[in-house]
């Protein structure tokens, strides 16, 4: 979904968390040379599918959250083959819902921290026993930064609602290929939320050091 830009109560901008987290983990960085390398053995431009993925998981997005509001979404402007493989992600989202029937809370939500300056929009808020974030991927695997990334989410909801604090964190994989969904449930992230704290440190030195 497009970038929100964050501002704190002075009216200041803070960083996004995927900025925070993108700009300072390399964690992965070394799978992302192989995939890479592989695409361009295979005669692609990495970059060109990399953006066709991000533009695929973005349109799914809108698709579920069309759905949650009760909308309708127009997919007469978008590339046949990329509604195609958004669909199939969307398919496995109305399963997911019907199988794990939440009451939603908030979707698509912005929120700022105070405490830490910094911002980031939950994909939803919802009640299934305890309040969750659930947080939408539709990347081929989960990784370590996916659980940093929803650590960050829980601080901001937590900070903002003190009164009704997370219980539950999923991550929902959607499979655009095949329309499958595996979904990723921790009860805290309390070491992912200290990893992000330090990636946000780190974040703010960077502009210190010329």
């Amino acid at each position: 979904m497009p970038t929100h830009p964050y501002k704190n109560k002075a009216g200041e901008r803070v960083p996004g968390v995927t900025t925070v987290i993108g700009g300072n983990l390399g964690w992965n960085k070394q799978a992302l040379m192989y995939w890479a390398n592989q695409v361009g053995l295979d005669g692609k431009n990495h970059r060109d599918v990399s953006e066709k993925a991000a533009n695929i998981g973005t349109l799914a997005h809108a698709m579920i959250e069309a759905d949650l509001k009760g909308q309708e979404f127009d997919i007469s402007k978008y590339d046949r083959d990329m509604v195609d493989k958004a669909e199939t992600a969307y398919l496995a989202w109305l399963e997911w819902k019907g199988l794990v029937k939440f009451s939603l809370l908030e979707s698509e939500k912005p929120l700022v921290s105070e405490r830490y300056q910094f911002g980031g929009t939950l994909d939803i808020a919802a009640i299934k026993m305890v309040t969750a974030i659930v947080d939408l991927k539709t990347s081929n695997a989960v990784y370590p930064d996916h659980q940093i990334q929803v650590a960050a989410y829980g601080q901001l909801w937590n900070e903002n609602y003190p009164d009704n604090p997370i219980g539950a964190y999923y991550i929902l994989q959607l499979g655009k290929e095949d329309g499958s969904f595996h979904y990723h449930y921790w009860p805290s992230l309390e070491k992912p939320w200290e990893a992000f704290k330090a990636l946000l440190i780190l974040h703010k030195l960077k502009k210190e050091i010329k």
